[in-house]
């Protein structure tokens, strides 16, 4: 648990020196590997060399330093060194603040690797660093992923007697957390309370985002607690951070709390808040708390923007509530707020999901008139609905326009219309598409193999099946539990009963641990080779292995004993399967109407039974 102390004796020298030492021993224990050209200072006793001892111009470094290139306000090294050696010519010599401000300007045009460079020179040319040097150095490295070297800029800070600043901690433990070090930073946090250096609500803020980024949504509430009792001041960064933390822990009703008490200490909600709450309450289907939140933002005077709409759009369309949520985009431009490619392809998955496909090309139509161009997503949206409609040909006249749009598929695009038309029966066509996929120069993944080879399975075409299986093995793609199952279920379709065992018992020899969808494929397939004892037996080894039955499993028992006319092991599982609070699935429950008239032990069952009624619930 984390601790925050208040200021101790503990005086800064003190904890200057204790962080010094244990630093110093991890550099000579060969912890920080330090690059060519990291900054001498780090390395050596910090000394002065005027520029009258300079016998020769200092080498220019490589560029980049070894630490990886910038390309973002690109200005030369040669022309930020050749005003760096103008400076340190002149006499007298400009301030270390001028030097200061010189690295600081070249860090905010993201030349950090130039900034740890021109560190480096400093040092060769005997201008001495103060906090605010060493504080754009902390920072360069760690933007540019170096935190640990950061770390030892700090540690030399004190050695130099240079005390470190409140930008000093709050830079390393931003750093430190942008690397996923969470533990580091908060231990970092604590040195700087024990240290006598007040928090102020960037340090707060920086540990509460990278606990919560960590999902420790618990411990970033604790140390907002500890900031309120430590007279801290949070602002909405603060809480925003804290209720969108709650809102991907799906702790909306808390996270409305924290709203509620940010209004209460007067500090506004910004479109930020609403929009995260919003985004929750949608995601839970809850859209009448949505619209009731949405009706308070708008009478706080905060104006919702494109993405506020965006997300009441897409919860509408993914609670089959379409017409309202055209409404709602169609009211976007009145209210200051334009839709964009997000809004209308929320649009058109609504449409498609209820199999609506002329009212999404429709949506299609309204995008393109309003100058919004279709981007990738909006045509996998619309081949997945047509695929799901069975409409392959119009799913694959959208790939050919997509070419000539500009549009480049990706195998999301692919594996789509490959499971299209597996679905509807024409896998040949699916291996066409693969094969134009790769020589696309996209890389087949897992689930691509799986959609073909179970569209060969379930098709009787076994031979094409195992090719794939090798050109897998050839491009090492490891098979998992799903790919199995698929080859086990083909194996049962084919009649191959001794192949599909074969196939199950390798799994564990290959590493693999087999599912609840692999059992019921394999109690269906013993079962429907009239194998009933050894079917039963291995429902009875999912509960070994760790899987309990599921409705599924019941089921599939139960329907397959009905068939080898077993009524009475069906009758007790079926008394088994209710009393696990698992119902009868329609085809179960017509199966034992089918009987009722001819089978005896049936008919009483289905007579004096109490469990008629639940199992058709």
């Amino acid at each position: 648990m984390m601790m925050f102390m208040r200021k101790g004796t503990l005086g800064a020298t003190a904890s200057s020196s204790a962080i010094w030492l244990l630093l110093q021993q991890h550099m000579e224990m060969g912890i920080f590997p330090f690059p060519p050209n990291f900054p001498s200072f780090l390395l050596f006793n910090h000394h002065h060399i005027t520029t009258s001892a300079c016998t020769e111009k200092p080498s220019l470094p490589q560029k980049h330093c070894g630490f990886g290139s910038n390309t973002s306000n690109d200005i030369s090294i040669d022309d930020a060194l050749t005003s760096f050696y103008r400076m340190v010519r002149m006499n007298p010599r400009p301030s270390v603040v001028e030097f200061g401000k010189f690295l600081g300007s070249i860090a905010k045009k993201k030349q950090y690797s130039s900034a740890v460079s021109l560190c480096n020179q400093m040092d060769l040319f005997g201008v001495t660093h103060n906090v605010y040097s060493l504080n754009v150095l902390i920072n360069c490295l760690c933007r540019l992923s170096h935190v640990d070297f950061a770390v030892s800029v700090m540690g030399k800070m004190f050695k130099l007697g240079i005390q470190p600043d409140a930008i000093t901690f709050n830079t390393l433990i931003n750093g430190l957390c942008n690397e996923g070090k969470i533990k580091e930073a908060v231990g970092l946090f604590n040195e700087m309370v024990w240290s006598g250096h007040e928090p102020n609500v960037i340090s707060y803020n920086t540990v509460i985002n990278g606990l919560c980024k960590n999902g420790n949504t618990i411990m970033a509430v604790r140390v907002f607690r500890k900031m309120e009792q430590n007279r801290g001041k949070p602002n909405v960064v603060t809480y925003n951070t804290i209720i969108d933390s709650l809102c991907k822990d799906r702790l909306v009703n808390e996270a409305v709390e924290f709203l509620s008490e940010m209004v209460d200490r007067g500090i506004p909600p910004d479109v930020v808040t609403y929009n995260t709450i919003l985004h929750g309450f949608c995601s839970l289907g809850q859209l009448n708390e949505a619209t009731r939140l949405f009706k308070e933002m708008v009478g706080r005077n905060v104006m919702p923007d494109t993405v506020t709409f965006n997300i009441l759009v897409d919860g509408l369309c993914k609670e089959g509530m379409v017409s309202e949520a055209r409404c709602v985009s169609e009211t976007m431009t009145e209210k200051g707020a334009e839709p964009n490619a997000y809004t209308y392809n929320a649009l058109m998955d609504g449409y498609c999901l209820h199999n609506q496909m002329d009212e999404a090309i429709k949506v299609l139509g309204i995008m393109i008139g309003k100058g919004c161009a279709p981007n990738l997503s909006s045509y996998n949206i619309l081949i997945n609905g047509y695929c799901k409609s069975k409409r392959m040909n119009e799913a694959k006249r959208l790939l050919s326009e997509m070419s000539e749009k500009n549009l480049t598929p990706d195998t999301v695009t692919y594996s789509t219309l490959m499971q299209g038309l597996c679905q509807v029966g024409r896998p040949r066509e699916a291996l066409n598409l693969f094969k134009e996929m790769c020589s696309s120069g996209l890389l087949p993944d897992l689930m691509a193999y799986s959609i073909l080879l179970d569209g060969f399975c379930k098709h009787g075409h076994l031979d094409e099946a195992l090719k794939l299986l090798k050109e897998m093995h050839e491009r090492r793609i490891k098979p998992n539990i799903i790919l199995y199952t698929i080859l086990i279920r083909g194996m049962f379709i084919a009649g191959k009963l001794e192949v599909a065992k074969e196939l199950f018992s390798k799994l564990s020899a290959d590493g693999i641990r087999p599912d609840i969808w692999t059992y019921n494929v394999m109690i269906k397939g013993l079962l429907k080779e009239g194998l009933s004892d050894e079917a039963y037996e291995f429902f009875r080894k999912m509960e070994d292995d760790g899987f309990l039955p599921d409705s599924c499993s019941y089921n599939v028992i139960i329907q397959g004993f009905l068939q080898n006319q077993d009524s009475s092991t069906a009758i007790q599982l079926i008394d088994e399967m209710v009393g696990k609070r698992f119902s009868a699935d329609s085809s179960t429950f017509q199966m034992l109407l089918d009987l009722e008239s001819h089978d005896e032990i049936i008919s009483r069952f289905m007579r004096g039974s109490s469990q008629h009624t639940k199992m058709n619930d």
